[in-house]
């Protein structure tokens, strides 16, 4: 079943609702998702379920645009953004992965971060839509990152698979997976 817009909203109408910013986990998360990354120049980073941008804002390149579907989220993103020492490198828009092409023109993103989006309760069964959007928006060359609950996910990109990791998250195991196109 599709999580309504509405509980999301409900959900991230207070900053950080999941606790990213006390958890341990997720500072791991983070570190090993940054650490993971090929090293290359960046010029536009998408960063697709950013959320508040607690993954945002750690992310290189020129240009990185954070998305959420949820107004409240992008709005708490903004909020921070505004206070943030590089403000002018990001923006936020409030959008579903499935809406992604009607703002970007194809290949524009050097680099994609995927993170506890692609799963059923958000995405259905439109696992080849979402194939189909993210292959369109990664420049050739580009890389992609995903991580993702491993029980939740089932790996589903024919991009290069050039790095892949697991670690303990929250009490499950995350899967961290780096393609290229």
């Amino acid at each position: 079943m599709l999580q309504p817009k509405t509980e999301l909203e409900s959900f991230y109408a207070n900053r950080d609702p999941w606790g990213y910013e006390s958890n341990p986990d997720d500072a791991r998360r983070q570190a090993e998702l940054l650490g993971i990354l090929p090293r290359q120049r960046v010029r536009r980073t998408l960063d697709i379920g950013c959320g508040d941008g607690f993954v945002t804002f750690s992310l290189p390149g020129d240009e990185v645009v954070g998305v959420d579907i949820s107004d409240n989220a992008i709005q708490h993103a903004r909020n921070a953004a505004a206070h943030h020492p590089e403000a002018g490198r990001f923006s936020f828009r409030t959008g579903s992965i499935f809406e992604l092409d009607e703002h970007f023109p194809p290949g524009h993103f050097d680099l994609i971060v995927i993170t506890g989006v692609l799963y059923p309760q958000y995405i259905g069964q439109a696992k080849q839509a979402v194939r189909l959007k993210v292959d369109q928006l990664l420049a050739d060359g580009g890389t992609l990152v995903c991580c993702h609950i491993e029980a939740w996910y089932q790996p589903f990109f024919w991009f290069n698979l050039i790095d892949q990791m697991m670690y303990p998250y929250r009490g499950h195991t995350h899967l961290l997976e780096v393609y290229r196109k």
